[in-house]
């Protein structure tokens, strides 16, 4: 890692730091939901981006960890501090089973499986409504008591899952681990060949996406949702954490963070012209991105700093 690399992530992390002080309670909630995609799009980014998996569940592990915590306090009266851990550890466990089902497909087949997959989810959640309250919304307690939600801890406790996350990804992707899938990700056949276990290292890829996801899922919900609904499990929400990370540069840990600050930002903008503008112009930007620099925006950054010998030839800082 190269100096310049260090200080841009100790700027960032010192950003990440400051910027919501100079905020205002509304703004914070923005921030914090830009740092629960960042997680959404980086965990989902280790599937598609390093292992060449497309999976359309990443939105459902995420309701399925926030389901868990929820229900475990809305009708046994769990704490949210134990629900959470028990909502990432129930979508790793269905992440393990669907993946061990799923992974020895290969093609459009993986996709359709984890959207069906995803849609039962949200149906089972949405027509369950005696004991999933439905459409009508579950009710689930504030992550650290009864009082008013504090949003300022809220967020930085959205940014210490956000670098655990990222901490963890960028050990596996710089690890054998790593190798093996990308190996996968590039040819299946030829990894097979040289001794890669197939479905072990694309099922251990599968868990650790889906558990992030439902940690993510969970925490955001006790701190800042508080009202779930099967609504946040529509395919629409697949289509956001998708377009994040190919905007922002697919197989790279900094491209999702790009692209998840840079479109929930367009998103607020334009929230005032229409609900589903938003989705009209991510859509846009994903066709021109795929039709003209694949390497996402930042593949066309890393060009010129990899000219200047800014950055090193190792993930997460390259694109390959």
């Amino acid at each position: 890692m190269t100096r310049f690399q260090k200080a841009v992530i100790g700027l960032a992390l010192a950003a990440g730091l400051v910027i919501p002080f100079l905020l205002d309670s509304y703004m914070i909630r923005v921030a914090a939901m830009a740092i629960y995609y960042i997680i959404l799009a980086s965990s989902w980014n280790l599937l598609l981006g390093y292992a060449g998996q497309l999976s359309f569940a990443h939105a459902a592990f995420a309701g399925i960890g926030a389901y868990t915590s929820g229900l475990l306090s809305y009708h046994y009266g769990v704490h949210p501090g134990f629900g959470i851990f028990i909502g990432g550890a129930v979508a790793a466990g269905i992440g393990w089973c669907l993946g061990r089902m799923c992974l020895r497909t290969r093609g459009p087949y993986l996709a359709l499986m984890t959207l069906g997959f995803s849609e039962t989810v949200r149906l089972i959640l949405q027509i369950e409504h005696d004991f999933t309250r439905g459409s009508l919304g579950l009710q689930i307690p504030y992550l650290f008591g009864d009082g008013l939600p504090n949003h300022l801890l809220g967020y930085f406790v959205m940014l210490l899952l956000a670098v655990i996350t990222i901490g963890v990804l960028y050990l596996i992707v710089n690890s054998e681990k790593g190798l093996y899938l990308k190996a996968i990700r590039e040819d299946e056949d030829v990894a097979s060949a040289m001794g890669v276990e197939l479905v072990k290292w694309k099922v251990n890829a599968f868990v650790i996406s889906s558990l992030f996801a439902g940690l993510a899922g969970a925490i955001y919900g006790h701190l800042f949702v508080q009202v779930l609904a099967p609504q946040n499990l529509l395919l629409i929400e697949m289509g956001l954490i998708l377009a994040m990370t190919i905007v922002g540069g697919l197989g790279t840990l900094t491209g999702p963070i790009i692209g998840a600050i840079l479109l929930v930002v367009v998103w607020e903008i334009m929230r005032d012209v229409s609900p589903y503008a938003h989705m009209l112009l991510f859509a846009t930007m994903v066709i021109i991105v795929m039709k003209f620099f694949r390497a996402g925006i930042f593949g066309l950054v890393a060009k010129r700093l990899k000219a200047r010998n800014l950055i090193s030839k190792a993930p997460p800082f390259t694109v390959e």
